[in-house]
This record gives structure tokens, C-alpha cells and sequence, in this order.
């Protein structure tokens, strides 16, 4: 019997993200402003230990698995899923380093990162797409000269980036092998700017950004990986990643519900009943109620196929496809479920479907994933045999 059941350091844990988001979240009413980053929120985060979560203990982080993170950055989200994304942004922009750097290098990126509040980013995306970074020659390359590489080229959108003082930097090294080759190069190398051009839809909380490279001199010893194995190395990075957007899409569909539930409550209809009488309302919580669940189940048995199973691609593809189609589509319900008091700035319904939205686009769009879950299933194998056909 499957045991779905938390550990009460579990418990622990998830009531402490809890009482965060209700403590420094929920009150805030500056986070849906363009071009502002709270700062302090992300400050009192990081003492409280959610910033550096991600990081092995022996690195001075707080060692804690995915599934601690995944409870944690669902509460975050039923906050503001521009803060959940900023603060639990370092299970991705560490993944690289964690993953396939040195001892060494383990201990000259990831440790400072603990000792006050950094940020890192990954940086993939480019001005000419991200979901095709495997089916065209990457844009910024990395030259090969005596002791290192100098690297040139753009990436765009990326999370954290006017505010990371580390970026993994995926680039083609030009000449040299087809593919790409991880780089961790710091904030303050020369030749590199980082800048916010973007005024987006929402998660305004969370910094978002482009960063420049002018003939960025990189060490050698600053490659992460073996040249050519940038893409191996950014895929895998992403597997945790995507079981997070999951989680973040129950948190925000969960705060989209109890907006609905409390309207339900609070207005009445033309007999003077209250709305949460009415069946079709109802029957639209209940909707809701089950979507939430079954994108909560999912995300959690992702957590175990990244963590321990053999299916890690297929599930945290799923939990992420599911997981953003779930949170729009309920999101976008509640909407409608308010009436003209959900669409009206005055409230938290419209900014809910706005944040939502790039759910469905960051970590790869719907149809990135679609197409990895279908490179698994759809493989043969032993299909024939098993049905008894030739």
C-alpha cells in the first residue's frame, strides 16, 4: 500500500513555509509592480533558510530533498508565484554545478551562495528561442584561447538575472565539437551585463532579465562538465525544476479556490441565499477540488521517479504539463466564477490568471513537453510481444 502520509518533520517543514507566505506574503501589496524587486522579502526568506534550501548541507545549505521543496514552494505560491519562483529558483541554477562540477568547484560557487543572500540563474534561453537550443547552433559561443574561452552572445528571459551573482551559461564552443558547453561566470566578470528590458504579465515579483556577453574572459577551470555536454547537463537540471512548477501550480489554484469559496459565501443570490448554495457553483469547486488533487499526486510521484525512479523525463514532464494547464484553466475559472468583481485590478482574481499564465511557458512550453513524454511512450520495445502480434 502506497503511504501518502507526511513525516512530522515534513509537517514541520511545510507548516513553516505556511506560516511564511501568511506572515511576509499574503500582506504585501507591492508585488504586482513593474520593475520592482522586494528585496527584503527575499532578505527574511534566506535567514529563514528557504533560499538555500536546495544546497547540500555540506555546502552550508539546507540539504533538503525535492519533495521538502516541492511542500515549500507550494505554500510560496499560494503567496505570490513570483516570490515562490526567485526564492526556489536555486534548485535549478545550481542543479549544473551540483550535478557535474569538481569537489572544487562545489566549494567555490555553491558555499558563498549560503553565506548571504546571492542569487543564481540558468542561463539557456536566447533571443531566438529556447525550446530549439537542441536543433540550431546556440548563438553565444565560447572561443577557446590560451587558459579559457571568451564568450559572446545573449541570453534573454532569464530568471534572476539582474540580481544572480553566478550564471550556468550554456554556449557553443566555436571551433570546436556541435553542441553545447556549461560555464559558470560570475556577475562581476568584465564584459558582462545584466539588465531588465522586460515589463511582463505577471510574477512581477520575481526578477526576470537578459544578460550580455562582451568578450567575457572564462577560465578553463570554470567549465562545467566535459565540452559538448551542455545539453545533457541543462536537461537533467531541468527534471527537479519542472516537479516544481508543478507544485507551484497547486499552490496558486489553491489560493484561486479559496478566493472562490469566500465569494461563494459572501454573496448572495435572488432567493437570499448564499451563492455556495447554488449547484452549478458547486459542482465548479468540486472540479477544481479534483484538479488540484490529481496535480498534487502527480507532482509528488515525480518527485520520486527524479529522485529514485527510472521515469524520471516522462513524470516531471507530465506533473509540468498537467500542473500549468491545471493552474490556468482554474485560475481562468474563477474568473468567471467572481464575475465582474474577478475581473477588476481591484482584486486578486485577474493578477492570479496573469501570474498563472507563464506556468504554461517557462522550463519548456506545453508542446516541449508533450513532445518528451511521447519520446518515452512512445518507444516499441517489447509492446509487440506483450499484445501477441507479429
Amino acid at each position: 500500500m502506497v503511504d501518502f502520509s507526511l513525516t512530522d518533520e515534513q509537517l514541520r517543514w511545510r507548516s513553516r513555509a505556511r506560516e511564511f507566505a501568511a506572515k511576509h506574503i499574503l500582506p504585501r501589496t507591492d508585488l504586482d509592480t513593474h520593475g520592482h524587486f522586494p528585496r527584503d522579502l527575499y532578505e527574511q526568506a534566506f535567514r529563514e533558510g528557504f533560499v538555500t534550501a536546495a544546497i547540500p548541507k555540506e555546502y552550508g545549505g539546507g540539504g533538503k530533498s525535492l519533495f521538502d521543496l516541492v511542500l515549500a514552494a507550494e505554500e510560496f505560491a499560494y503567496g505570490d508565484l513570483g516570490v515562490a519562483t526567485s526564492t526556489f529558483l536555486m534548485l535549478l541554477a545550481t542543479r549544473a554545478i551540483l550535478g557535474f562540477g569538481t569537489d572544487e568547484q562545489k566549494e567555490r560557487f555553491i558555499r558563498p551562495l549560503t553565506k548571504e543572500l546571492r542569487f543564481a540563474s540558468h542561463a539557456w534561453s536566447e533571443p531566438e528561442g529556447s525550446s530549439n537550443m537542441l536543433g540550431r547552433p546556440a548563438t553565444t559561443t565560447a572561443r577557446p584561447v590560451d587558459g579559457g574561452f571568451v564568450l559572446n552572445g545573449t541570453k534573454s528571459t532569464i530568471s534572476n538575472a539582474t540580481v544572480a551573482s553566478i550564471y550556468s551559461v550554456f554556449a557553443r564552443v566555436d571551433p570546436g565539437p556541435p553542441g553545447l558547453t556549461c560555464f559558470v561566470v560570475p556577475r562581476d566578470a568584465k564584459g558582462v551585463e545584466a539588465t531588465n528590458p522586460y515589463r511582463k504579465m505577471g510574477q512581477r515579483a520575481g526578477d526576470t532579465g537578459q544578460v550580455v556577453f562582451k568578450d567575457v574572459f572564462v577560465p578553463a577551470g570554470d567549465q562545467i562538465g566535459k565540452i559538448g555536454q551542455g545539453a545533457q547537463i541543462g536537461l537533467r537540471s531541468l527534471r527537479p525544476s519542472r516537479v516544481g512548477v508543478a507544485a507551484m501550480s497547486v499552490g496558486v489554484a489553491r489560493r484561486a479556490r479559496d478566493l472562490a469559496k469566500l465569494f461563494g459565501h459572501s454573496r448572495l443570490i435572488g432567493d437570499g441565499n448564499p451563492l455556495i448554495q447554488q449547484q452549478d457553483f458547486r459542482f465548479r469547486l468540486a472540479e477544481i477540488e479534483t484538479d488540484i488533487e490529481m496535480v498534487r499526486a502527480l507532482t509528488w510521484r515525480a518527485c520520486w521517479e527524479v529522485s529514485s525512479g527510472p521515469e524520471a523525463t516522462k513524470f516531471s514532464s507530465a506533473a509540468k504539463l498537467a500542473g500549468g494547464n491545471m493552474a490556468s484553466r482554474v485560475t481562468n475559472g474563477v474568473v468567471e466564477m467572481l464575475g465582474a468583481s474577478g475581473y477588476l485590478e481591484s482584486g486578486l482574481a485577474e493578477k492570479l490568471v496573469r501570474d498563472s499564465k507563464v506556468l504554461q511557458i517557462y522550463e519548456g512550453t506545453g508542446a516541449i513537453q508533450k513532445m518528451l513524454i511521447a519520446d518515452t511512450v512512445g518507444r516499441l520495445g517489447s509492446l509487440r510481444s506483450e499484445l501477441g502480434a507479429k
